[in-house]
């Protein structure tokens, strides 16, 4: 367990040492290069991963498209929901977009801490109500929101995100074709 988890959960919850010394032979480092899959439509992995740098896309083919439904990088948290909710294959790929550095975690593994630790399902409920927070306000922005406004606020709440991801992700995760976010940006500017 890198440093950097360590700090980022200590933001979230009063972990003790006890606590960290609990789960840090539980979680193991991995790289992904850029290109690699986490998990493709159909594989079973319900590890949770956190991630240290770089940055990974879901998405979901459709009538032979991609269809970009998240974007995570440093300080982030993410699994197959299928498979970690539900015990399903996924229905979805988690792709690197970039090289990454990955603390990842098993779902057995994180039961075994929520079991024996209650600061570490404190966290898990932190990080699920923030989740479903999140999800809800993405659904929320495609109903109530023109295109321009999504990219508006991604601007503002998110700029790293739109400075390190390629167009084509960006305009897909926001909804519209990659002419359309030219087109946006250059009334923006």
């Amino acid at each position: 367990m890198k440093q950097h988890l360590i700090d980022f959960i200590k933001k979230h919850v009063d972990f003790t040492e006890e606590d960290i010394d609990l789960a840090q032979p539980l979680f193991k480092e991995i790289t992904l290069k850029k290109g690699d899959f986490w998990v493709k439509k159909g594989e079973f992995n319900a590890d949770v991963m956190f991630v240290n740098k770089g940055m990974l896309r879901s998405y979901f083919v459709k009538k032979n498209t991609e269809i970009t439904f998240g974007l995570t990088f440093e300080n982030q948290i993410l699994t197959s929901t299928a498979c970690y909710s539900m015990g399903l294959p996924s229905l979805d790929y988690i792709q690197a977009i970039e090289d990454c550095d990955i603390c990842m975690i098993s779902k057995v593994d994180l039961d075994y801490l929520f079991q024996h630790s209650k600061k570490w399902e404190r966290l898990g409920r932190v990080f699920f109500e923030a989740y479903t927070v999140q999800q809800e306000l993405r659904v929320r922005s495609f109903i109530s929101e023109t295109a321009r406004e999504r990219y508006e606020s991604l601007v503002k709440s998110k700029p790293e995100l739109i400075r390190r991801t390629p167009q084509i992700y960006l305009a897909n995760y926001l909804g519209i074709t990659p002419q359309s976010l030219s087109r946006l940006r250059r009334e923006i500017k």
